[in-house]
């Protein structure tokens, strides 16, 4: 019998039960009997979008663009709706100064609830599979570098390189006195099986990237770095081997977990939306630059937060 249950439970259509089963309760406990919610129209009027353009103005030094003025308005709709959820399941009273707080404490509760449901056998398998780059160790490259330094060779440097770059090749496989044919530098010039990572630490990504696509066996450059330019040999690059799903399963469940706590939450979301009505004004021409969004718009923020470099 017990084990016949714990079959019922790994089923896709039952644990969707038990979700909603989940909510209903949460709503049933914190809810007052009968209580709804009374205004189903969200009204997003002239004044409240020159509010919002306003309070973009002041923060950002310039008018939003309409994609981040959308945005802005994207975000309040969803922190209205759920904030008049959670007030609806007398998770809060109706202050202005709780109203983030209240949004927010609803969407950790449908956190929780997503996470009630267990991946089904195969599932977080077949997951792993779609997502292997996840969790694949990365490669490894043994090189040496040649520097030129630009403060010492001005607009020079590029025409020495390619000519020092012509030299070396010709003398094939780099040794000591090849090495020293460049100029001093802070770092080394030898890299034994080292990572991406490690060798963007010290020289930056432009450089990583590009070293980590040369071919093993021969001389490269000119390669970029912010130090100047570089002239580089590979001697060999290894590739990580693929990951075994047994030591790595505790990363992909928590992978999983976490992207089926966003599908949740979006599903959540657009059930709540679309029992209102949502009614937007046009914001004024003259108040929007054109352009793309280049701010990161959440709900709990009224005028965006920019992107992290």
């Amino acid at each position: 019998m017990r084990s016949r249950l714990t079959q019922l439970a790994k089923e896709p259509l039952v644990q969707c039960f038990l979700i909603g089963a989940c909510i209903y309760g949460a709503y049933a406990l914190y809810g007052a009997p009968g209580e709804e919610v009374s205004d189903k129209t969200i009204l997003v009027d002239a004044g409240r979008i020159e509010s919002f353009i306003g309070e973009w103005e002041r923060r950002w030094k310039r008018p939003p663009t309409r994609q981040e003025l959308d945005g802005v308005i994207g975000a309040f709709v969803r922190e209205d709706i759920l904030y008049r959820q959670a007030v609806a399941m007398g998770l809060g009273e109706d202050d202005p100064i709780t109203r983030r707080r209240l949004a927010q404490k609803l969407e950790f509760l449908t956190n929780d609830i997503a996470l009630f449901r267990e991946p089904v056998e195969g599932e977080l398998q077949q997951y792993f599979q779609d997502n292997q780059e996840l969790y694949r160790e990365p490669g490894l490259i043994t090189f040496s570098q040649v520097f030129l330094d630009p403060d010492k060779r001005d607009a020079a440097t590029l025409a020495d390189a390619r000519e020092l770059l012509a030299r070396l090749k010709s003398a094939g496989d780099p040794d000591g006195a090849t090495l020293d044919a460049g100029d001093s530098f802070m770092l080394q010039s030898y890299y034994r099986e080292v990572s991406e990572s490690d060798i963007r630490r010290q020289l930056g990504s432009g450089f990583s990237e590009a070293v980590m696509q040369l071919a093993p066996g021969r001389w490269h450059g000119p390669v970029l770095s912010g130090y100047g330019v570089h002239l580089v040999y590979v001697y060999e690059r290894r590739e990580a081997p693929s990951p075994l799903f047994d030591n790595v399963r505790q990363y992909v469940l928590q992978n999983w977990q976490r992207e089926q706590q966003e599908l949740f939450n979006v599903k959540f979301y657009e059930g709540l939306k679309s029992r209102y009505e949502i009614i937007i004004a046009e914001p004024p021409a003259d108040r929007l630059i054109d352009g793309p969004a280049d701010t990161k718009i959440e709900a709990g923020s009224d005028a965006g937060e920019k992107p992290a470099s």
